[in-house]
């Protein structure tokens, strides 16, 4: 009878373990997925750097705050045709793109 009490105990002691054990594999399965998405987002995110060092990148930034780049000009047509007297006096009032690219890169002359 002890015997088999013993046996039940030790059972019982190796139950727990395996289940600690499966646990544990679980827990380390996890972080391992973890490892992986955080690798996965860190190259995307390098990748993302790299190609904001490029020039074109650089270039296209400009582009949409405006900015035109040498032997480059702006173009507008207007639809109906005529030129409104409010929209050429501010044209003429205002500075040019190139007047401002010049003065935000080189300062005011």
């Amino acid at each position: 009878m002890s015997l088999a009490l013993a046996g039940l105990v030790l059972a019982a002691a190796f139950v727990g373990l395996t289940v600690q054990g499966n646990a544990i594999a679980r827990e380390i399965a996890g972080y391992r997925r973890d490892l992986v998405a955080d690798q996965a987002q860190h190259d995307a995110l390098e990748a993302h750097i790299a190609n904001q060092k490029t020039a074109d990148y650089v270039q296209q930034k400009a582009r949409d705050y405006g900015y035109i780049g040498a032997n480059e000009s702006l173009i507008t047509v207007q639809r109906d045709g005529q030129a409104s007297d409010a929209l050429a006096r501010t044209v003429n009032e205002a500075p040019s793109r190139i007047a401002r690219w010049l003065a935000f890169f080189f300062g005011s002359r």
